[in-house]
């Protein structure tokens, strides 16, 4: 990928003299941003443009080029590379649209694009994206005329779309945040965000990293990548409802959508996602800073009324505002005039106005053992106060890098200060108190530290043998398992099950349900149904035989009525399971992230509250526990106001042995355990009902 970003030679193809030739926008940017290489012209026409002459076609050119850029009519494109292949040019970025966005017969050329790069060994970018830049050399190949207005820095950006990529570029000239790299891939049919994050992560002038994705090309790459990285990795993705359109099979996978799977792979693998310009902005404020080591805050300001918008932040975030000590209050209240205010945190310095002492409070705070970071709140009138101001922001950013703390710095001043501030200072500054504290919030929830190896399922004992021969039997007569054959599966992974008989008939159903003891449930066993309970397949709380018999005849009549269809096989007997509740427990094997597990509470929780989480497989005791921690419903598990908890222990167990079961066997593209009764802690727990669908 270095190539495409440090070229000593750039050949644009597409250009000519007209003032409407996009490729002339190309070569205009080269210029103004000062590319410190050799520029070339391609276009049939031939002539002169900027001076240099406009060869007519690659071959023309004398020397080695190491970038081809074109811009040209797509059918044009396959030949224009072949052209760059016989040149020996290996990276071409190519610009033109025309091509699978528009159809079948694009979809023609990109496989003719392919072909002729696999036959000379060329790299290429896109088709239809807006090329590359590299603040640091100069280099800017976007077709729309720029301005260098940027400034340099370790901000680089990969985005699918040119015109979200502009947008990113405008926000960040309008903060004055660095860029270091730039790359719009378009249609990524050759390189993908993969190849670039993984060029990005080892680039020595990249600091943080931020990707625009429509689509994912391999989300198991794409984690492995991001595991590797010290650097923040920052991702929005759009394109959300597109697979949501599906209907699908199970209630795990409608629960599942491929958007929480999205957002469940970038949460374990270090990835922050953001969906907003303000996000965005908040994370590439505060990354640079220090890092926020715990949740402890104290909040220095100027003005009361924004301490208070502050610290009511600060509450909805979830930050903890430090005490000060007796002795602490005593040192700073040494310097106040009128000893008028009340100093506690927030720490109201409106009765000070001296800049030096300023910045002695801020360092005796951020040194204050229980204080993880400073909120800094300057109001100030630039005309009066801007040279004093500017001198202390700067004072307070070398102390916080001498402590290792987060000094986070929000004005309230003139737009024209702000423009100031944003030429001039080193790090940046907030605008909001809330943005501000937001900002911290997103610090303190990012993990983005290096983490080389993925997680591993703990060691469990489990009858691979006995799950695989059933597994063998229902793909061999290409057919999902029956009830019967999914219950005993699960029991092979030491996933427990309630007691379940199958029987043919009614007269053995009565003598089942007479050896057992009622209450007892039955449930169809059929092939041809996927949804029991729609087709009134599932009988609950039956309590005598006359019930039994009626509710028997009842199912059958039911059946044949909706499904006239279905197959038959006979009816499973279960006794009643009184007590405990309901979690639903699921496995959803996406096509991009693999294999991936699904936990709820059951009931209202997951039908109205959609109150689930997910993780992909494989996953550690850590992220189990996490799981259940981010439900909703979680505090009824442990047991809220007084009354005993649930057997949590066994139920996270079960849902280590559900992913180690669909990483066993992938051809289990779907499965519900549904419900999974909970039981009081101590108790354990039981699948009752659960739904296996094979891939085809």
């Amino acid at each position: 990928m270095k190539e495409f970003f440090n070229p000593r030679s750039v050949a644009v193809i597409g250009v000519s003299e007209s003032p409407e030739n996009m490729g002339r926008s190309i070569i205009a940017n080269l210029i103004e941003f000062n590319y410190d290489g050799i520029i070339y012209e391609v276009g049939h026409k031939g002539g002169t443009l900027f001076g240099r002459r406009i060869y007519r076609s690659v071959s023309d050119i004398p020397d080695q080029v190491d970038l081809a850029v074109i811009l040209t009519p797509a059918k044009t494109v396959p030949g224009i590379l072949e052209e760059c292949g016989e040149k020996g040019i290996k990276r071409v970025i190519i610009e033109s649209a025309g091509f699978r966005e528009y159809g079948p017969d694009g979809v023609r050329i990109e496989d003719q694009l392919q072909s002729v790069a696999k036959k000379y060994g060329i790299k290429f970018i896109g088709p239809n994206c807006i090329g590359v830049m590299n603040m640091h050399t100069g280099l800017a190949l976007p077709f729309t005329s720029f301005k260098n207005v940027f400034r340099k820095g370790g901000i680089s950006l990969v985005t699918q779309s040119g015109g979200v990529g502009i947008s990113y570029l405008n926000v960040l000239a309008s903060e004055n945040l660095g860029i270091a790299k730039f790359a719009s891939i378009g249609n990524k049919l050759a390189v993908n965000e993969n190849d670039l994050l993984e060029y990005l992560i080892g680039d020595p002038e990249t600091e943080i990293i931020c990707l625009y994705l429509e689509g994912i090309s391999d989300g198991r790459k794409l984690m492995e990548t991001a595991r590797r990285s010290s650097k923040p990795v920052l991702l929005h993705k759009s394109n959300i409802g597109k697979e949501a359109k599906a209907i699908a099979q199970s209630h795990t996978a409608s629960l599942s959508s491929d958007d929480s799977v999205v957002s469940a792979a970038l949460k374990q693998s270090g990835i922050a996602r953001f969906k907003d310009r303000e996000t965005l902005v908040n994370y590439l404020k505060i990354l640079p800073l220090p890092k926020l080591r715990g949740n402890k805050l104290a909040i220095l300001s100027r003005s009361g009324g924004h301490a208070v918008i502050a610290a009511d932040a600060c509450e909805e975030a979830g930050f903890t505002l430090a005490p000060f000590e007796t002795r602490f209050i005593s040192e700073i209240e040494k310097n106040f005039r009128a000893h008028v205010i009340q100093l506690t945190n927030p720490l109201d310095l409106g009765d000070l106005f001296d800049y030096q002492v300023y910045a002695k409070i801020v360092e005796r705070t951020i040194m204050q053992q229980n204080v993880d970071g400073v909120v800094f709140l300057h109001t100030y009138i630039s005309a009066t106060e801007g040279d004093a101001s500017r001198s202390l922001f700067a004072e307070l950013e070398k102390i916080s890098y001498a402590h290792r703390k987060p000094i986070a710095i929000c004005v309230a001043t003139d737009e024209e200060e702000l423009y100031r501030l944003r030429q001039k200072l080193p790090q940046p500054v907030f605008t909001s108190p809330s943005d501000t504290i937001y900002a911290l919030a997103l610090a303190r929830d990012f993990r983005h530290e290096k983490r080389p190896e993925p997680a591993s399922l703990p060691k469990l004992s489990v009858d691979t043998e006995r799950a695989k021969g059933i597994v063998e039997v229902c793909v061999k007569e290409k057919r999902n398992p029956l009830l019967v054959e999914a219950l005993e599966i699960l029991e092979a992974y030491g996933i427990p099950v309630v007691k379940s008989v199958f029987v043919e008939q009614e007269d053995d159903a009565v003598k089942e349900a007479a050896r057992s003891g009622y209450p007892v449930a039955m449930k169809i066993v059929s092939p041809s149904i996927s949804h029991k309970t729609d087709l009134g397949g599932v009988q609950i709380n039956i309590r005598n035989e006359d019930a039994l018999r009626q509710a028997y005849r009842d199912m059958m009549a039911n059946i044949r009525k909706r499904a006239p269809e279905a197959q038959i096989e006979g009816v499973l007997v279960q006794p009643m399971i009184q007590g405990g509740r309901e979690l639903i427990i699921g496995a959803k094997n996406d096509r991009n992230f693999g294999p991936t597990v699904m936990v709820g509470l059951g009931g209202i929780f997951v039908e109205v509250f959609r109150d689930t989480s997910l993780r992909v497989v494989p996953f550690d005791e850590r992220e189990t526990d996490s799981m259940f921690a981010e439900l909703k419903g979680y505090p009824i598990l442990k047991g809220a106001r007084g009354e005993k908890g649930y057997d949590l222990h066994r139920a996270k167990e079960v849902v280590q042995r559900v992913a180690l079961l669909v990483k066993d066997f992938p051809v289990i593209s779907e499965l519900d355990l549904n419900p999974f009764k909970i039981m009081p802690a101590g108790e354990g727990g039981f699948c009752l009902d659960a739904r296996m669908v094979f891939s085809k």
